[in-house]
């Protein structure tokens, strides 16, 4: 007896988190239309979305009806969607580039930003850093606490969010720490970490949801080389939270020692934007006749967008290098889509955000694939957005503390 009780009371719970998903993905919807997706009854719909319009979470809304489902029905439909000011998140993107932090309202609207250039660096130095940084910029946002759903915090490395901890991400001191607690700690407030890429996978699938279908896979392009997935409805973290790291994938016999995991001939390694900029800089001062002498006077504080910029001033050495490094991240994107046969492939990143570096990886992704799925998969190329990270670290926030979990 008392086992019956405890499985109904857990397959209240998987009910209760499904009609939230659906209607939060598929707002505005109907309870019919959502009962009828989840193989539900319209009053088991009613009787668990009644104490989410109660606390203000969910809203009831008319649908617009064209003329002829008007004259069937006589009044337009009473359709639910989830109420964006019900809550607001803080969503922090931590990188080797910068710290950047976003409000956002419950359905990914970005309402306050403020990017700093602080960066990841040694855990200690790094924690204080946030402690004061979203302290302050929560101060600055005035959000009352009652009104703050969480905070989200993304950053690279193999990180186990759903347990806050981070295995590793390559920096002295960082391992097993248990950040969220840690932060939770010291800020009083309910923290979510995650893989950067993963966090922007996850907000393309939430806050995005008209633009992605299942199974799809998120290839970013940064610092480093991610490929994370979705499949099923679950983000794939794989053993030691590690899965997705194609940066960390051998694609040349005995090329360049990766300086992130110390293996030889990493995607990384070849086809990162590090990578890229230490071969303009070795090019600089061998004295090669290049534009970005003319652009960056010092090859130490080269940046990424003095070599977009050379490359579109038709630099011949730089083109070069591009060239080289986007037909690896190409090669290395098709051998993934042959082996999972993603319906979507979302692209992401500095160096993919021009006209000329997209057409060059979508022909070297296709070149490479296996020619079933050349029709078959489709591609979007997302305009660079610096505050994208911590826009997905915001989701998560959703995901984890709204989401999956039963309000009651």
């Amino acid at each position: 007896m008392e086992e019956k009780g405890s499985n109904q009371f857990l397959l209240r719970q998987k009910n209760h988190s499904l009609i939230k998903k659906y209607i939060f993905q598929h707002s505005p919807i109907s309870r019919v239309e959502v009962a009828r997706a989840l193989g539900l009854t319209t009053p088991t719909i009613s009787g668990m979305v009644a104490p989410l319009l109660a606390q203000g979470l969910l809203r009831e809304v008319d649908s617009a009806l064209d003329a002829e489902e008007s004259r069937s029905a006589g009044r337009p439909r009473v359709m639910l969607e989830f109420e964006p000011e019900a809550y607001y998140i803080c969503g922090v993107d931590v990188s080797p580039y910068h710290i950047n932090y976003v409000q956002t309202n419950l359905c990914g609207d970005i309402v306050h930003s403020h990017r700093t250039g602080a960066t990841l660096k040694d855990y200690d130095g790094t924690f204080e850093i946030l402690v004061k940084g979203i302290s302050d910029f929560l101060e600055e946002c005035a959000v009352p606490r009652d009104k703050l759903l969480g905070v989200g915090l993304c950053m690279p490395g193999l990180i186990n969010g759903s347990a806050g901890r981070i295995y590793t991400n390559f920096q002295k001191g960082w391992n097993d720490h248990d950040l969220s607690a840690e932060l939770e700690e010291r800020l009083g407030l309910r923290v979510v970490i995650e893989n950067n890429v993963r966090a922007r996978a996850i907000g393309a699938d939430l806050f995005d949801r008209s633009a992605v279908a299942e199974p799809f896979a998120y290839f970013f392009v940064s610092y480093g080389v991610s490929c994370q997935m979705i499949i099923g409805n679950k983000v794939l973290y794989g053993q030691s939270a590690a899965a997705g790291e194609i940066g960390h994938t051998v694609v040349q016999r005995g090329g360049p020692v990766c300086p992130t995991c110390g293996n030889k001939g990493c995607l990384e390694a070849l086809a990162g934007e590090r990578a890229v900029l230490q071969r303009c800089r070795e090019a600089m001062l061998a004295g090669e006749r290049t534009r970005l002498n003319e652009l960056c006077d010092n090859p130490a504080t080269l940046t990424m967008d003095h070599v977009l910029r050379a490359q579109e001033l038709g630099d011949p050495v730089v083109g070069a290098i591009i060239d080289d490094v986007i037909d690896y991240l190409g090669i290395s994107l098709a051998n993934t889509i042959n082996l999972i046969s993603p319906k979507i492939v979302v692209l992401d990143g500095r160096m993919l955000d021009t006209p000329k570096n997209r057409e060059l990886i979508l022909k070297a992704v296709k070149r490479n694939m296996f020619l079933v799925h050349v029709d078959r998969t489709r591609f979007l190329m997302l305009p660079y957005d610096p505050d994208r990270g911590a826009r997905g670290a915001a989701a998560v926030v959703v995901r984890e503390l709204m989401l999956d979990t039963a309000v009651e």
